[in-house]
């Protein structure tokens, strides 16, 4: 991180005029040592916003999206828009801690980098910085903070962001999103997957970092494909979606030796269903077993065409699903007799479209199966 001399002095300047708060100190680990690190008062003039914090990296970057630029937290105005984005991530959470804060003032201080930036404590400045604003009490004016040193690498300096705001405590859950955004961070600061787990105390295991990276991935290349590439608060409901096709069909495919086109159509197919229709992750599941029939995969080749209308997707995909469920159900004649039986009886005979030639070949193909049934009683 490059860091800014003369906000630096300056906050060296007061923690020199003043003694550390008693009772309290801030426990890290930096190049794997443990340290102790002193509290202080330091007015949150001369702190800044972390761009970077996790919690609501999404949200940031549909910030920036909107106003095509980054960010800058030494810009006033732009610091004005983090401080909105922070205290609308949960109304109800911020109203409580800022209820919080105004009767029992900040218990648990947070961290800042040697230049000032607030590594955890975002929101919580945010609020105060609102509370000082509405009242103009002078206790609003400041952060409770422990300063880093200043040779914190960015290794380490995400390893403490991590563990943080990884932690369940009462401030705001990162949300599905963000977490993954959070661990793609850290890879991209040069941790292994590995470290990425030993930092959050095994909160999620190697396997899992790797997994969740890759659903990340997945969500890019959905992004990217419908043409809203960064734009996460889109799909912040459809996480699950994307973990499904991750954990239940890519990998098993992959696994399982399938050709990198056919895994290709699986997403795709998925892609689909995620964008046009309303199915479920347990939906999606399905997509394994359809891609390993051939006959269901038949069923879903309308969804590769250009542009596919929600409702051809949708009955390409129940077309492909109910071969599935009969597939399973073989060993029970009767109990398909009977569906193949109630959806017969529900065809009206003057149905225009049984004189298509495309109903006529299904029925006849449809008489000769029952035929070829009727040979065996």
């Amino acid at each position: 991180m490059k860091l800014n001399t003369n906000r630096a002095k300056q906050i060296e300047a007061c923690l020199k005029d003043q003694k550390p708060l008693e009772n309290t100190a801030v426990r890290v680990e930096l190049s794997g040592q443990i340290k102790v690190l002193p509290v202080y008062r330091v007015p949150i003039k001369q702190l800044l916003f972390n761009i970077r914090n996790g919690r609501f990296a999404a949200e940031l970057l549909a910030a920036e999206e909107k106003f095509r630029r980054k960010l800058d937290p030494t810009v006033e105005a732009d610091s004005k828009v983090i401080q909105k984005l922070l205290l609308e991530q949960d109304k109800t959470e911020t109203e409580m801690l800022a209820e919080d804060l105004k009767t029992h003032g900040q218990i648990d201080p947070g961290i800042i980098t040697f230049d000032g930036a607030v590594i955890n404590a975002n929101r919580r400045m945010a609020i105060l910085k609102f509370l000082f604003e509405d009242t103009r009490e002078p206790r609003f004016e400041f952060l409770n903070v422990a300063r880093l040193p200043e040779n914190v690498d960015e290794r380490d300096l995400w390893r403490i962001e991590a563990g943080l705001q990884f932690a369940r405590d009462f401030r705001l859950e990162y949300g599905p999103i963000n977490e993954l955004l959070k661990l793609r961070e850290g890879q991209t600061r040069g941790l292994t997957p590995q470290d990425i787990s030993k930092s959050l105390l095994g909160r999620y295991s190697t396997k899992k970092v790797l997994e969740m990276i890759d659903v990340l991935k997945l969500i890019d290349t959905y992004l990217r494909s419908i043409k809203k590439a960064g734009e996460y608060f889109l799909v912040y409901r459809s996480v699950e979606k994307f973990k499904s096709l991750q954990a239940n069909v890519v990998a098993p495919l992959r696994r399982k030796g399938k050709k990198d086109s056919e895994i290709a159509n699986a997403i795709a197919i998925a892609f689909a269903l995620i964008q046009k229709t309303d199915v479920s992750h347990w939906d999606i599941r399905n997509l394994q077993k359809i891609s390993l029939n051939e006959r269901a995969q038949k069923e879903l080749a309308p969804i590769l065409k250009d542009k596919p209308s929600k409702e051809v997707i949708t009955e390409a995909f129940s077309a492909a699903a109910e071969i599935i469920e009969d597939e399973e159900k073989k060993d029970k004649p009767e109990r398909l007799i009977k569906r193949a039986l109630a959806a017969i009886r529900s065809i009206s005979p003057k149905n225009a479209r049984l004189r298509t030639a495309a109903v006529k070949a299904m029925l006849k193909e449809l008489a000769g199966q029952v035929a070829e049934l009727l040979k065996g009683v």
